[in-house]
């Protein structure tokens, strides 16, 4: 799969303001547009920096030429190859034939009885693929990760996996926008993944309209919080 330097642009144009995760550095950054290329902006720094087109180019050779984005591979003169690189998996991750993630939910546990028909298995593969793009969903949880102390957890209760299971890289990713409200060939973005668990899942995916993860955490009553200081402290769960 090889990028032109449109593509790239395209990305960063279609995915400016986005919180993303260098590869192999483990830094958030913002990405943002700039005049002539990309600017790149540190969150524990905020200082930007600057790659035009020509700078860009060079990078997307060597992609093109390797496919690797693995940043050993490119010059050590190539010192921004943790944020070019971070784009491009992200591109690759946007793309229609993105691979899948093969993770722990089937293809239509989530989604309920109504997609059974012939009809609906393709509104379960659009579905399957806007949630699920192998990249987007091992971006989104990298960045979930670095927001909060390297822990993955349900965005709605709290549920932690790696807590009570000692499944530290296990949860369900959730698409906030309904297929139906969006526009043929939108691209989903980082934001528009959620980390949940399958309980909670199944709740964001009933009722018309849909609820929102802010929504459903309201609905829960402080005391049934899986994670309230209570469950913490290791008292017994019944």
């Amino acid at each position: 799969m090889k990028i032109t330097y449109s593509s790239f642009q395209e990305t960063v144009n279609g995915n400016a303001g986005e919180v993303l995760v260098t590869v192999g550095g483990r830094a958030r950054f913002r990405l943002e547009q700039s005049g002539d290329g990309v600017r790149f902006t540190p969150l524990s720094s905020g200082k930007s920096r600057g790659l035009n087109a020509e700078a860009v180019q060079r990078y997307l050779d060597i992609y093109n030429e390797t496919q690797s984005t693995t940043t050993s591979d490119y010059t050590d003169k190539m010192r921004n190859a943790s944020y070019v690189l971070s784009v491009i998996k992200l591109w690759i991750g946007q793309q229609p034939n993105a691979p899948l993630i093969e993770d722990e939910t089937s293809e239509v546990g989530e989604i309920g009885p109504e997609f059974s028909a012939l009809e609906g298995d393709i509104k379960v593969r659009s579905h399957r693929h806007r949630e699920r793009s192998r990249e987007l969903v091992l971006m989104a949880k990298q960045v979930f990760r670095e927001e909060n102390d390297g822990r993955l957890f349900c965005e709605v209760c709290g549920f932690d996996f790696g807590k009570i299971y000692g499944a530290h890289d296990f949860i369900e990713v959730h698409h906030k926008i309904p297929l139906c409200d969006l526009e043929p060939g939108t691209k989903t973005r980082l934001s528009d993944l959620a980390m949940v668990c399958a309980n909670c899942h199944r709740m964001l995916h009933r009722g018309n309209p849909w609820p929102t993860v802010a929504e459903l955490r309201e609905k829960i009553p402080q005391k049934w919080m899986p994670f309230s200081p209570h469950i913490l402290e290791g008292n017994n769960h019944a």
